[in-house]
């Protein structure tokens, strides 16, 4: 009796990216290992070295395969419209995609790096190029803003985990994303200037202070995993050992920089809230401070939005508790001016505005333009309330 050859299903390669990209996403690229997606795709880990070098050769193709997706959805279409469509449409199909952009290209070396940028702003200039030609009364630097602004929109969904199915979610993403392109308000009339200044001023007398100052640049702009105590020693001017006698560990300043982070935002939620008179009153009031919070605080907005899961179990959850009642009390508010949306779409609404301020400020040209706050908080009273 002869055995038959056992072959390889064909679609084992995008099995294994599929799976890989769910766990980048839930884990962050440090904290999966080969064998836990080998695993999770019913494979010995040996097996998967036949498709991927290692985990970066294997996280290549994950950026590789999702550029496909979003390029295969622009390049077919013939207005914004439609390229806004196929985007919602791949975003709702493989949401994490969006934030392994964002937060896991850096770990790629130099090369993969550059390229998977440079395919990135093809994308955008395709459709800023397609934006223009829906809004021609904008300027090249005004379709800019807003198609980053849209592809912000679009990245939202990785972000949060409401749960939606596939085509609702395309379908409220898509609503708000033509919503912004055909109505978002772009202040064109002033030259951009030059982006402020960063560093100087005078540092605190507290060592403990500059150190947490320190990490949030460094945990900010290359992440935790590439950050290193010596490193934020050195920032701050201290020598690596001598962090030891204000923090035990690396993740003890992670923790605190979240932590007060998490409380910054829950301090501009009660200045809001004590100022305004009417729910809408309350949500520009937090869109205002939000705004202003962010533009100051870039690289503490990017670590909350891509370090939390470096934590702890217990830490991570009580960062993801102040984070979820904070936007809570802003779904609840959009809810009482806006009935007629349900409680996912209000979350989902609110998520797409808030995801869009911190993705948009993170964009270091957009930053030089003079009334980037105003515009952003038109976008965002624009999402919620129309």
């Amino acid at each position: 009796m002869s055995s038959q050859p056992v072959r390889r299903p064909r679609d084992r390669k995008e099995t294994i990216i599929r799976e890989a990209a769910e766990l980048f996403h839930e884990k962050g690229f440090h904290n999966v290992a080969l064998g836990e997606i080998a695993a999770a795709v019913g494979i010995s880990a040996p097996a998967l070295y036949r498709h991927f070098k290692g985990k970066t050769d294997l996280l290549a193709g994950v950026l590789s395969d999702s550029y496909d997706r979003l390029q295969r959805a622009t390049d077919a279409a013939s207005s914004a419209e439609d390229a806004l469509h196929g985007l919602a449409g791949v975003v709702a199909e493989r949401r994490e995609l969006a934030v392994l952009w964002q937060r896991e290209t850096r770990h790629l070396p130099e090369e993969r790096r550059e390229e998977t940028l440079r395919r990135m702003r093809e994308t955008a200039d395709r459709i800023a190029q397609l934006v223009r030609r829906d809004r021609p009364e904008l300027s090249t630097a005004g379709a800019d803003l807003l198609t980053w602004a849209l592809l912000s929109v679009g990245a939202s969904p990785g972000h949060h985990r409401v749960a939606c199915p596939a085509d609702r979610l395309q379908e409220r993403i898509a609503t708000l994303l033509v919503t912004l392109l055909r109505d978002g308000v772009v202040r064109d009339d002033a030259p951009d200037t030059p982006s402020p200044a960063t560093g100087g001023g005078l540092a605190l007398a507290s060592r403990r202070e500059n150190l947490i100052g320190a990490a949030t640049r460094l945990f900010g702009s290359r992440g935790f995993h590439e950050v290193s105590l010596d490193d934020i020693g050195a920032a701050a001017g201290i020598a690596g050992p001598s962090v030891y006698k204000h923090f035990s560990s690396k993740g003890e300043i992670l923790f605190e920089t979240l932590n007060r982070g998490a409380a910054v935002l829950q301090l501009g939620m009660i200045r809001a809230m004590s100022t305004a008179h009417t729910p809408e009153g309350a949500l520009d009031a937090l869109t205002i401070g939000y705004v202003e919070m962010c533009s100051a605080h870039t690289d503490l907005i990017a670590a909350l939005v891509t370090e939390v899961l470096h934590l702890p179990d217990d830490q991570r959850h009580t960062i993801r508790r102040i984070q979820h009642d904070y936007v809570a009390e802003w779904v609840e508010l959009l809810s009482r001016v806006r009935p007629e949306l349900d409680q996912t779409d209000a979350q989902l609404t609110v998520h797409a505005a808030l995801g869009m301020i911190n993705d948009v400020l993170r964009v270091g040209h957009l930053r030089a333009r003079p009334q980037l706050a105003q515009e952003l908080a038109g976008f965002t009273h624009l999402l919620l309330i129309g």
